[in-house]
């Protein structure tokens, strides 16, 4: 318990840090500073912490094992290298699911500091964001190193303003449903933080963030039958709308714009074609490479792209890599996901996980958000603390 009393606040810090704290090696491989302080946590979960029955269990061992056989039905297909990088990203996913297994078992002991830990990291994220916005409002000069060339967008730590929105909206859910237990008697600060978190949403100029925005809002009134946010909130968006068509001559915070969705949808019709051929799934996280097989190599001119590993919906990725039974076990467990959260509604982290996940889904329809390494880390743990809570 001591050391994960230290290696806790260290998970939240470099959370915080996003993709600033990851190595890039040669053969698109990549380690984060994150993913050694989950291994530890991981260790000293296996070692020396108690376990209890765990209600996403069966589905999780369900869909890694099927994500597991569809890489070694396909192993031959590829290079030793590819699949090596391939089997480092299931080890990867194995590991940050770990972390559901982990605040299920500590999440009575470690509950009110992982709040109060998950709000400074995301206080540090936002923070990061606004003053990157005004003083490093450009990644054109990082092209070299595989990162889009976003400009006048807020892109924080994660260096992408799409993810960066994404990740904002779920600390807007986690606070605003929390906000009293975390910060009990501080309604003004309260408030300033959810406005300045609002605002940060805005400036990553991200529609998949906004519409995340949205539908987390509206599942939230559903819920809780408060109807008269829904009315605020499509009032707010045509204000917001308003607001920012003077910048909507800049392509990249055109809230119209039309090339970036063009491309989804290429990439969505491309990885389908690839389905078709391959019911059964191509091999989980081969996508990269199976996409080459078809002539559509990486167009970055600096070596790969960090966009290149994926398509921009998740469900979709999950039916090309993993197939017919890989998606219909990601679904299960999704649906169980759910389950976990609505039979914890009347308990806040039940209504968070809800939330969070209703937004989400609805995300990675336009963005592979449900494998984003940090939603991944953010989702396995508040399922965690939702089953203890």
């Amino acid at each position: 318990m001591v050391l994960l009393k230290l290696l806790l606040p260290v998970l939240f810090i470099t959370f915080a840090f996003g993709e600033l704290l990851r190595i890039q090696f040669p053969n698109s491989i990549g380690l984060g500073l994150i993913d050694l302080v989950v291994f530890f946590i991981f260790l000293v979960w296996i070692i020396f912490i108690k376990k209890t029955k765990y209600q996403l269990f069966k589905p999780l061992v369900l869909f890694t094992s099927i994500a597991g056989v569809s890489l070694l039905l396909n192993v031959k297909n590829f290079e030793s290298q590819q699949a090596l990088v391939s089997s480092l990203y299931l080890i990867r996913f194995i590991l940050y699911t770990s972390l559901y297994f982990v605040f299920a078992d500590i999440g009575k002991q470690f509950g009110e500091k992982t709040k109060k830990y998950m709000l400074v990291s995301g206080l540090m994220i936002l923070i990061i964001g606004l003053l990157q916005y005004f003083l490093y409002p450009s990644l054109k000069n990082l092209y070299y190193l595989g990162w889009d060339e976003h400009m006048y967008r807020l892109f924080s730590t994660f260096m992408d303003p799409n993810f960066a929105g994404v990740i904002l909206v779920l600390f807007f859910v986690f606070f605003f449903i929390l906000r009293d237990k975390i910060l009990p008697d501080k309604k003004h600060l309260s408030y300033g933080i959810l406005i300045l978190n609002f605002v940060g949403i805005v400036l990553t100029y991200s529609r998949g963030a906004l519409l995340m925005f949205a539908s987390s809002v509206f599942i939230y009134s559903v819920i809780t039958k408060q109807w008269k946010i829904i009315g605020g909130t499509i009032i707010l968006f045509v204000l917001l709308f308003i607001a920012l068509s003077p910048w909507y001559y800049i392509e990249n915070t055109n809230l119209l714009r039309t090339f970036s969705t063009k491309e989804r949808i290429k990439t969505s019709e491309q990885a389908l074609k690839i389905f078709k051929e391959n019911p059964l799934g191509v091999g989980f996280n081969t996508y990269r490479y199976a996409r080459e097989k078809y002539g559509d190599r990486d167009k970055s001119l600096f070596g790969p792209s960090h966009a290149g590993a994926g398509v921009d919906n998740s469900f979709i990725l999950v039916l090309v890599t993993t197939g017919i039974p890989g998606l219909i076990a990601y679904v299960y467990l999704l649906f169980k996901m759910f389950k976990l959260g609505f039979s914890k509604i009347d308990n806040r982290y039940g209504l968070v996980l809800v939330v969070s996940l209703f937004g989400l889904m609805v995300n990675a329809l336009f963005l592979n958000s449900l494998f984003y390494s940090f939603v991944m880390i953010w989702v396995w743990i508040l399922a965690g603390l939702t089953e203890r809570s």
